[in-house]
């Protein structure tokens, strides 16, 4: 049977990988015992009597993502294929049924599984009974397995499960795009937790190692689950080495170590059946340390607990040059690409001892949370600081992706180097519009590391309110010693909060702290915000004075080219001001103004005239032809996609008024822009093309409308918030 068993995995790869440089990890005698179930020397025997009958062959190559050193793997002869072509149909694997559903995400493999049929059936009942379930337990005790093998159980009955695994950087949003959900991901929780109520109430949603969630994430996370509960959305299925807090009304079912006969099995046919079952019982059931059992290796003491007995026993079977590299891997935040680790050469090492865990791609990897935990234990302070150090030097030179530079800027703060102000500050840069779930938990970390923490505590609280947290943005407030920092803080939380007198007296108070290029700034931005703030073209005659007022703080520089800058944006709110005005006179000359510094033909300036066009247009100045076509012309030559997007909207809301069916064609060709842009332009982008969707989708209406709302205060526009609010009301 284990021979029949080795034949029927190995036949299901093509032949032409028998030449190939580069193979599958699933062909190495890691990937072959994970995906049978059994521990790695009890596929010995078996492997070595197909070699000996001439059925299957051995040879080095490179294992894909599994480092630089080349590995044993194992393919079938011809002869061997002959034979399995006789074999017929394996009975033993469930034939695929054309009503199953579908496993979203990077859920791990799920090879034969020994056992554990009982909690499967006890999981699957409570998740029926009350949609949710917590699975707890120790580390490597079987936690996620038995969450596959629920999950697996639930697509074959029909129902799409979408996966995901947290680890310390992960928020609720960034797990749900690891679920497959990027496109629908959205800022409001209370909008979030209905719209995913709504359009996966019949799937489940299972969360991993949800114990990893840091504390600046964990409260958030907890209350959209609540919410999706209290909405009857999806299924909901959380696995964690302990409850979590928020969590305590939701039933947990701890995993229990495996019975004596079913981790038996996980031995093969190896040993002798007394011996056997010697090394279950001294192993205590628990799966993990079972695979990680060698011949060689010594047993624990009786009633010896796991911990120890991997500190003492199983890592005594590296040598010290490994253990060493090892270290390496596990002050990791997160898995890693095996190929950039500071010593690839010990992945093949370490997998062939069961001390690796890979992504359910198999792209990344870190070390077993068991293994991981008792490592770090030992390491003191001083050993971990010198790893991050080491860490430092090594990422600095192969930073490429997102995720490297996060791991970077994690190596520095907790290596405690000096001018980490500074390297937060480029990070910011790099990752806040595309990473800030990470970055926030990297500030807070930095916060507590260094002895400097002012501009940390002003990047973390820029952060909170690029994601819509105004609670983490007064937790960092108190602690910024800038003035002039702190009162762009307050003005951010005072317009997220809805407090429309406070941001403005803060922008008062703002124009006098700093330089006059600082007020320059602030008077710009303070202008646009205010020209923004409204979901019409009408612009009322106070807001009109007020924008004045903030355009006669702006004194041009002397330098030229600050100078040319600072007069192209004092122009671009100019027209946005006479187009609120309906003065498209003044618009076109200053128009002209913008073209004799660059080109009439600059698709910028194609921009703003088609937004004259279009604000002319409601007025009954132009005819319909004409504007569309003028307006798509120059949609068409935008190579800034924020612009594009934004004329694109433009042209949408104008047809909307008109109550022209075109609107709802042209707003199904404009995409919702991304969650991770955080900058205020965007912010108000996403705004109004949510504000668009709750006027074509009336299904949608509402939590398009609470989306909006959010987004609108986050771009510092709480008059446009307070107008949807209205309308929210009269839906509610």
């Amino acid at each position: 049977m284990p021979q029949e068993r080795l034949l029927r995995w190995l036949g299901r790869f093509s032949a032409s990988l028998e030449k190939a440089w580069d193979v599958t990890r699933e062909l190495s005698l890691p990937g072959i015992s994970e995906s049978l179930g059994v521990v790695r020397s009890a596929l010995n025997v078996p492997l070595a009597a197909l070699e000996k009958r001439g059925l299957v062959f051995k040879r080095m190559a490179h294992v894909i993502g599994g480092g630089s050193r080349r590995r044993n793997v194992y393919h079938l002869t011809e002869q061997g294929r002959i034979l399995l072509a006789t074999l017929g149909e394996d009975t033993s694997t469930p034939r695929k049924s054309a009503s199953e559903g579908k496993l979203y995400g990077h859920a791990p493999a799920l090879g034969t599984m020994y056992g554990r049929s009982s909690v499967t059936d006890q999981v699957c009942e409570q998740l029926k009974k009350e949609r949710s379930v917590y699975l707890s337990g120790l580390p490597g005790i079987g936690k996620t397995t038995v969450a596959l093998s629920v999950a697996r159980r639930m697509v074959s009955e029909g129902m799409n499960v979408r996966w995901c695994t947290a680890d310390s950087f992960s928020d609720f949003q960034s797990l749900c795009v690891d679920m497959g959900l990027s496109d629908e991901v959205l800022n409001d929780s209370e909008a979030f937790a209905e719209h995913l109520s709504q359009h996966h109430d019949d799937e489940m949603f299972v969360f991993d190692d949800v114990h990893l969630i840091s504390a600046r994430h964990a409260s958030a996370f907890a209350s959209i689950c609540q919410q999706i509960l209290q909405h009857q959305g999806p299924s909901l299925m959380f696995i964690g080495r302990e409850l979590m807090v928020g969590f305590e009304a939701i039933n947990r079912i701890p995993i229990p170590p495996m019975r004596s006969d079913d981790a038996s099995q996980l031995l093969g046919d190896s040993y002798a059946e007394e011996e056997t079952r010697h090394v279950v019982e001294r192993l205590g059931g628990h799966p993990l340390a079972i695979q990680m059992y060698q011949n060689t290796t010594s047993l624990p003491e009786e009633n010896a607990d796991i911990q120890s007995y991997v500190e003492n026993v199983v890592l005594s079977m590296l040598d010290t040059s490994t253990r060493s590299d090892m270290d390496h891997i596990v002050v990791l935040p997160h898995p890693v690409e095996a190929d950039k680790i500071y010593n690839k050469n010990i992945v093949g090492i370490l997998d062939d001892h069961a001390f690796l865990r890979w992504t359910g791609d198999m792209e990344k990897m870190e070390i077993q949370h068991l293994v991981r935990n008792v490592r770090r234990t030992s390491l003191t302070d001083d050993e971990k600081r010198e790893l991050h150090r080491q860490g430092v030097e090594h990422w600095a030179t192969r930073a490429e992706t997102y995720d490297d530079h996060i791991v970077l800027l994690f190596h520095r703060i907790h290596a405690r180097l000096e001018d980490i102000e500074n390297h937060c500050s480029q990070a910011y840069e790099r990752l806040s519009s595309s990473n800030s779930h990470s970055l926030a938990v990297l500030l807070d970390q930095a916060i507590e590391t260094s002895p400097h923490t002012s501009h940390l505590h002003y990047l973390a609280a820029k952060v909170a309110l690029e994601r819509c947290e105004p609670q983490h943005a007064h937790h960092h407030l108190d602690a910024i010693e800038d003035e002039s920092s702190a009162n762009e803080i307050r003005i951010g939380i005072a317009y997220l909060e809805g407090r429309i007198q406070d941001a403005e007296r803060g922008i008062e108070d703002g124009f006098e702290y700093g330089t006059q290029h600082q007020k320059n700034q602030l008077a710009l931005s303070a202008a646009s915000r205010l020209l923004d703030d409204r979901i019409s073209t009408e612009l009322s005659k106070d807001a009109v004075k007020q924008i004045k007022t903030y355009l006669s703080k702006i004194v041009l520089p002397d330098d030229a080219e600050r100078r040319s800058v600072t007069v192209v944006a004092l122009t671009m709110v100019q027209h946005s001001l006479a187009l609120g005005e309906l003065n498209f006179e003044k618009a076109a000359e200053l128009r002209e103004r913008l073209a004799s510094i660059s080109s009439s033909d600059d698709a910028f300036i194609q921009a703003l005239a088609a937004k004259s066009l279009l604000v002319q247009l409601e007025q009954g100045i132009v005819q319909h032809d004409e504007v569309v076509n003028a307006t798509l012309q120059a949609i068409d030559v935008q190579s800034n996609t924020l612009h594009k997007e934004a004329l694109k909207l433009s042209l949408i809301e104008t047809l909307l008024k008109e109550n022209n069916p075109l609107a709802r064609a042209h707003f199904l060709q404009t995409e919702k822009f991304d969650y991770t842009s955080s900058s205020m332009l965007a912010h108000r982008l996403q705004a109004r093309w949510w504000f668009c969707k709750s006027q074509i989708q009336p299904n949608a209406q509402r939590i398009a409308l609470r989306e909006a709302i959010t987004l609108n205060r986050a771009a510092g526009c709480p008059r446009a918030a307070k107008q949807l609010e209205a309308k929210l009301h009269n839906l509610l």
